[in-house]
């Protein structure tokens, strides 16, 4: 197999997973910088500050409806972010520094099983239940899939140039 960069042999071996959690959180630390930086202000004069109770009341009342678009709009944006970045390039910005890769179990990586492994995304049930099935699963998997890429037919290797 060739290399990405035309030297040399390339191996694709089980990406670790420590090396996997460190770029998922180099992910969601850019994601919070880009994606959900600019809402904080936003919802800091939609949302009433100063007491949990007036909080909850208008989070549970009618008026939550714009908070209800705005995390429409940022779950969509997030997901986007790992959708574009793993079909472009393979990869993310964080599994770049871990020289980490999305790869397809079948031939190319198409939109829709990028979707499926970034549902965990998904702030609503059932799919907020993937914090902590997807996690759980990756330990007891051979090549430490997780429930979504085993759905998705999708796994993360790691890359190493001879």
């Amino acid at each position: 197999m060739k290399s990405m960069a035309g030297k040399g042999k390339t191996i694709l071996a089980q990406a670790s997973i420590l090396k996997r959690l460190l770029a998922f959180i180099i992910d969601i630390l850019i994601i919070d910088m880009i994606i959900l930086f600019p809402f904080r202000s936003l919802m800091g004069k939609i949302v009433p500050t100063g007491s949990f109770s007036k909080t909850m009341e208008f989070v549970s009342g009618s008026n939550s409806t714009s908070i209800t678009v705005i995390v429409f709009f940022v779950t969509a944006l997030a997901i986007l972010y790992f959708v574009l970045f793993e079909k472009k390039l393979g990869q993310s910005p964080g599994k770049m520094l871990f020289n980490l890769y999305v790869k397809s179990q079948t031939k190319d990586l198409k939109y829709w099983q990028l979707f499926v492994r970034s549902m965990f995304l998904v702030p609503s049930f059932p799919f907020f239940l993937l914090w902590v099935i997807d996690p759980v699963v990756m330990f007891f998997t051979k090549e430490n899939q997780r429930l979504s890429e085993i759905l998705s037919k999708t796994k993360v290797v790691e890359q190493y140039n001879i």
